[in-house]
């Protein structure tokens, strides 16, 4: 019993030395033997009561590299320590929160800031250990244990926000510990940055493993979790991810982490989470500790041996004697007790040292200040008796300087009056004689005053007179100047007339010339406007050529969507009248008859694409004849229209009027609405459904080929793209099927609960207005499965386009929503197929918006797929490439507004011809 007591009072000595031993004042790194030593205690004594017990008499506010040694020390221990430290530390965090606003404001040395941010962090960490106890303070987790927290969406969805948050803890760490290296301009080399960079150690192993978590766990999330929920976390990460890089790059390159840490690279950018298949690239990147010196790997060694004797103990202390004795217990008592005793005289020792450490500090301070305070009252002492010297000096001068200063005054204040009473005498004789002299000087004023004004009404008499004189020169000068001009003004007006007479022959003359010469000009110039003239009509002609091509190209793009344009066929035959009567006039021979010209290609281009969609309406048997009708009109105005020549265009303007005939017959033999026979309307409406049923079978028939084909010739990304659209279009006419079922069940009812005893034939004839709206939808739905499948085969293919599988599918779901609004007319509101056909349309409406979602990632696969690698230009071709580039765009930009001008007028051009053909109809009942 005595040796378990001895190694019982050891093992705590030992705790209590390594703890102090480990948190110093030194600037060094925490040594690794005193920490694994305080580790192995905690795994000894399966608990860290000894750890905290110590550390609470240690005063850690009394210098920053004791709360910054500490917060290392907890550190290592949540992660390396007993499995019961983070239980237990939570018990401390108040004490975090203490350290951390002590430090805050307190630059002692740079490390305020940084024992802050640890401080902090170490809070959050033992926070989110308690929050999740199934992770150890390692973050070492297997499959199972991940697997277990991937279960639980919420809770999976809140973790990886904690661990977000633990991430940026760590990273505020780093950055701060950085700051305050550069702004020392401490190395990693010395003992001080060695000190203030070996918490980052752990910081590397930590960020390694929640940055490897978190992706796997955000993948997880977006396999689950709608992509735009997880919005915050994909930009959080992203920042994230850059400063971890940062923070790896910048510790790879001190020399101090080499030999202590491996730390990772992570990847160029960061993992796309929208695309699971970036999960099966990505690397764990993997961060452990290098091999640690000989004399710390012996003491490890040691305190391994003595857990593995611990261990060996334990089971021999679990089996006592079945009989024990009375004296062994007392003794065994005893023992605790002198072994409590001897623990609490070390506690005591310990604080006793602590305390007389205080009061030694205290006492220097103390001398310090009154030393400080002696010399300050030595000083001051000093200071007033040097001024007081200067005071008394200072009064006898100022006694002196006044005993002169008043005996100064006095006598100037004698001289002062013996000057005042001179200067008093001569004032009064010049004051005298200043009243003479003024009076004197009034009397002479008065006399010049006297002598200025005769003087001065003499000038003006002188001045009167003078005038007088001047006038009579000047009237005697004006009466002979005027007798001289009488004499001379007859012999220049005679001189000025011969003058003006050789001026008019001149200007005749010159008249006679202009008017020669300006003939020859009119003749020139006429020649020369002639010839500007027909210039002009050529290059009008070819402009106008030009726009007709256009227009044609256009119309050829037009009739390719020619079925998903309602046009009655009333209206495409008064189109196709007025078109024959233009082609009938014969000025369209001639290249330069432009006005004609552009106006027969206009309206041939909306003819044909009128008569395409007319044909569409009227009938879908008679569409593909007149459909191909048009295109060869198409093609004959193409060569006519080009073609310069006034014979050869004769000729194929010949053609091209014979092709107009025959597509004007074909319009004139559609049927028309009034056509349809109400007596046969419901054979009519059987046969097309059954034609629609067949229509949808061998559509569903054909996209399977095709999805057979794609497997053959497509692999990689490609056969995803096919299998993922063929697929959803396949599941969409699986829908369609069940809403046709579930239209004819509807119908059937309809009919049953309608007919009154008569026959179905006599129902539909009878309501022949409901059921031609179920033949036309009936028809749209046979023909927009077919155009589906061909647009799924082109899109496969690679030679259709993605907008229009889109168009397509939108169409054939807009077909089967005008099934569903036909059928449900005559529905009872209450009845159970109703509610069956319309869970069929939801679903059809769900799968067509599948199917264009299917098809818009496929475009973004595909486009990030084909993205260029623009490494091989060289400067010069890079930037014609890039200005070739915002060419291209500008284009795309005005051919994205020219066809949203388009759309706009051919939907009110729709809208107005269907409003013209339901005014029509009903007119006509």
């Amino acid at each position: 019993m005595d040796h378990r007591a001895q190694m019982r009072e050891a093992f705590v000595r030992s705790q209590l030395e390594a703890v102090q031993k480990a948190i110093t004042k030194v600037e060094v790194p925490l040594k690794p033997k005193h920490a694994r030593t305080i580790i192995v205690g905690t795994h000894k004594e399966k608990s860290s009561g000894i750890f905290w017990h110590t550390v609470g008499r240690i005063q850690l506010e009394k210098h920053p590299v004791l709360t910054w040694k500490f917060c290392h020390l907890v550190h290592k221990l949540l992660r390396d320590g007993h499995r019961k430290v983070p239980e237990e530390t939570y018990r401390y965090v108040g004490r975090f929160t203490q350290l951390a606003q002590f430090w805050k404001h307190l630059n002692t040395s740079g490390y305020g800031p940084c024992i802050e941010s640890y401080c902090k962090l170490l809070h959050d960490r033992v926070a989110f250990h308690n929050k999740y106890p199934v992770v150890p303070g390692k973050l070492d987790l297997n499959d199972s244990q991940l697997k277990t927290l991937e279960s639980d969406l919420d809770n999976m969805f809140e973790m990886t926000i904690d661990m977000l948050d633990q991430m940026d803890s760590l990273l505020v760490l780093q950055d701060r510990v950085y700051e305050m290296l550069n702004s020392l301009r401490w190395s990693s080399l010395i003992p001080q940055g060695q000190c203030m960079l070996s918490p980052l150690i752990i910081a590397i192993l930590d960020t390694s493993k929640f940055y490897d978590y978190l992706v796997k766990m955000i993948f997880k999330l977006h396999s689950q979790v709608p992509p735009d929920a997880l919005e915050g976390h994909r930009a959080r990460f992203r920042v994230i991810f850059e400063r971890t890089k940062k923070f790896y790059e910048e510790s790879s390159n001190l020399q101090y982490f080499k030999y202590l840490v491996s730390i990772p690279t992570l990847p160029s950018h960061a993992p796309n989470f929208l695309q699971q298949s970036d999960l099966e690239s990505y690397r764990t990147p993997h961060a452990y500790l290098r091999s640690e010196g000989s004399e710390d790997g012996q003491s490890l060694n040691g305190h391994e041996g003595e857990l593995l004797n611990l261990a060996e103990e334990e089971p021999q202390q679990a089996s006592p004697s079945s009989q024990p004795d009375p004296r062994e217990e007392h003794i065994v008592m005893l023992t605790r007790a002198v072994e409590d005793e001897k623990f609490a005289k070390e506690r005591l020792i310990q604080e006793a040292r602590s305390r007389i450490e205080q009061y030694e500090n205290r006492l220097l301070q103390m001398q310090g200040e009154f030393d400080h305070a002696k010399r300050e009252a030595d000083e001051n002492r000093e200071e007033a008796q040097r001024l007081k010297n200067e005071l008394a000096l200072r009064d006898a001068s100022r006694i002196q300087s006044n005993d002169a200063r008043v005996r100064e005054a006095e006598a100037k204040a004698a001289a002062s009056e013996e000057k005042f009473g001179k200067m008093k005498g001569v004032y009064e004789k010049f004051r005298s004689e200043h009243v003479v002299a003024l009076t004197r000087l009034g009397d002479l004023q008065k006399q010049l005053e006297a002598s200025e004004k005769s003087k001065f009404d003499k000038e003006e008499e002188i001045t009167a007179l003078n005038r007088k004189v001047e006038e009579a020169q000047r009237e005697t000068g004006r009466a002979l100047s005027k007798a001289e001009g009488d004499a001379g003004a007859v012999d220049e007006m005679r001189t000025q007339l011969a003058k003006a007479d050789i001026e008019v022959e001149e200007l005749k003359r010159s008249v006679e010339h202009l008017r020669e010469s300006h003939a020859n000009q009119l003749v020139q110039s006429s020649a020369k406007e002639a010839e500007e003239i027909r210039r002009a009509q050529l290059e009008i002609a070819k402009g106008s050529e030009f726009g007709i091509t256009q227009m044609f190209d256009h119309c050829e793009e037009e009739l390719q969507n020619a079925t998903s344009i309602t046009y009655p066929p009333h209206l495409a035959q008064s189109a196709m009248s007025t078109l024959v009567t233009v082609f009938s006039n014969e000025r369209l021979n001639e290249p330069l008859a432009t006005k004609e010209n552009v106006f027969a290609g206009h309206l041939l281009s909306n003819t044909l694409t009128a008569a395409a969609s007319a044909a569409y309406t009227a009938s879908i048997e008679s569409y593909e004849g007149v459909n191909d009708q048009c295109k060869k009109v198409l093609i004959a105005a193409k060569n006519a229209f080009s073609d310069d020549q006034p014979s050869s265009r004769s000729d194929k303007m010949r053609v091209l009027r014979q092709d107009v005939q025959t597509l004007n017959s074909l319009i004139v033999s559609l049927p028309l609405q009034t056509d349809i026979d109400k007596e046969v309307v419901g054979n009519e409406l059987e046969q097309e459904m059954r034609r629609m049923d067949e229509a949808i079978r061998r559509a569903v028939q054909e996209i399977e080929a095709i999805q057979r084909k794609a497997r053959e010739n497509s692999d990689g990304i490609r056969l995803e793209v096919n299998e993922s659209i063929l697929a959803n279009c396949q599941a969409l006419m699986s829908v369609i099927m069940q809403l046709v079922a579930a239209s004819r069940e509807l119908q059937v009812e309809i009919v049953a609960a309608g007919k009154s005893g008569g026959s179905p034939a006599e129902f539909y004839k009878r309501n022949h207005q409901w059921t031609e709206g179920l033949l036309s939808a009936a028809k749209a739905v046979g023909v927009a499965a077919r155009v589906l499948v061909e647009s799924a085969d082109g899109v496969v293919t690679g030679k259709g386009k993605f907008e229009h599988l889109i168009v397509a599918a939108q169409e054939i779901a807009a077909s089967t929503a005008q099934l569903f609004v036909s059928s449900r007319v005559k529905a009872d509101r209450d009845s159970s197929k109703l509610n069956a056909l319309s869970i069929a349309s939801k679903a059809v409406n769900q799968n067509t918006a599948q199917v264009v979602a299917a098809v818009k990632s496929a475009q973004t696969t595909l486009n990030d797929e084909d993205s260029l690698d623009f490494s091989y230009l060289s400067l010069h071709a890079a930037k014609k490439e890039e200005m070739e580039s915002q060419v291209r765009m500008l284009e795309l930009e005005q051919n994205l507004n020219q066809e949203r001008a388009k759309l706009a007028a051919l939907r009110k051009q729709h809208y107005h011809m269907a409003q013209l053909v339901a005014n029509k109809e009903e007119d006509s009942q």
